[in-house]
């Protein structure tokens, strides 16, 4: 029963706590919609509180008839419902479309979680959005640190991101729809081969399944053991930087260069990223490049600095500084 194994995942990676609210992020879609369901059987079981968000983009002739589907469905399953609209494309400077639509969704998100004092997000990424993330990741060229791709608890600035059907497969979810003659809304998007995930989707995957069938729960087998060995060689570097701390403000972070010298390479890069995300706060833009191009700094012998995004890096003769930057 898929709601066994919804709970069972919940359970194993200690997700949901007893009496917690939630807002859970739908946007009328299979997936979503299948997360709704399953949150309005398992409210009664923790005596959880949930909030349906639903962020309108306008960017589909569908988009009203979207919000107003999932206004209905959590009006129907007594689910208090929460929407904003914005139209991405009069918004949109710059950065990619979908980019800017994300950005603005997450930001409704973090304004409805400070609205209600609600500290949690369920999002309904499943077993192949993980395994199509890997695949993608692995074609662009990634590292440990990628190949986690999704996790099933992280954060986003005050939020914690919980994604509890990671463990499920795209077939399950339909399949449990289309027996229980449950509604849900088309994204016919998803179907366009001009985009790479859809391409990965639609083309690429099949394709690789029919060479090696076990493909996708190999891959996503890559996602668990990687995010595993990630997590203790973060934990490790983490433990190793509070050992080079000379100085440390909330604008600079100055950390012992001799000794940092001494590391292998390995630890030396993942005490980078650490020092990075501890002064930043966050990853965001930060990219192998810049990892590669700090490396070569530390080992030059004269006095330099580099510019990274957000942040300036100052090699002293004995420390290396870490300073914000401006935005």
């Amino acid at each position: 029963m898929l709601f066994e194994k919804f709970k069972t995942f919940i359970e194993e990676n200690n997700l949901v706590k007893e009496k917690e609210k939630l807002i859970l992020g739908i946007s009328g879609g299979p997936d979503s919609v299948f997360l709704l369901i399953m949150f309005s059987k398992f409210k009664e079981l923790r005596k959880i509180e949930l909030i349906t968000v639903h962020f309108n983009h306008a960017l589909r002739k569908s988009a009203d008839r979207e919000e107003e589907f999932v206004r209905n469905l959590s009006e129907n399953l007594n689910i208090k419902f929460v929407s904003e609209k914005k139209e991405v494309k009069k918004l949109y400077k710059g950065d990619s479309l979908e980019q800017t639509a994300r950005n603005l969704r997450y930001d409704f998100f973090l304004k409805v979680a400070r609205r209600y004092k609600i500290k949690k997000l369920a999002l309904a990424h499943h077993k192949d959005d993980l395994v199509e993330t890997v695949l993608l990741r692995i074609f662009r060229g990634t590292g440990l640190l990628g190949l986690r791709a999704m996790l099933p608890l992280s954060k986003y600035k005050n939020l914690t991101v919980i994604r509890p059907l990671l463990s499920l497969e795209k077939g399950e979810i339909l399949d449990f729809l289309h027996k229980n003659k449950i509604p849900y809304m088309i994204d016919k998007s998803n179907f366009e081969e001009k985009f790479l995930r859809n391409k990965i989707r639609l083309e690429i995957l099949p394709y690789l399944a029919k060479i090696f069938p076990n493909v996708k729960e190999n891959l996503y087998n890559l996602a668990v053991t990687s995010s595993q060995d990630y997590e203790f060689i973060s934990s490790f570097a983490t433990q190793t930087l509070e050992r080079l701390i000379l100085k440390e403000t909330h604008q600079v972070l100055e950390i012992d260069l001799n000794k940092l010298k001494t590391f292998p390479q390995g630890l030396v890069n993942n005490i980078l990223r650490v020092a990075i995300q501890r002064i930043k706060g966050n990853l965001r833009r930060i990219e192998l490049k810049h990892i590669e191009k700090l490396s070569e700094l530390i080992k030059k012998n004269n006095n330099l600095s580099l510019d990274i995004p957000l942040l300036k890096v100052i090699k002293q003769p004995c420390s290396l500084i870490f300073k914000k930057t401006p935005i």
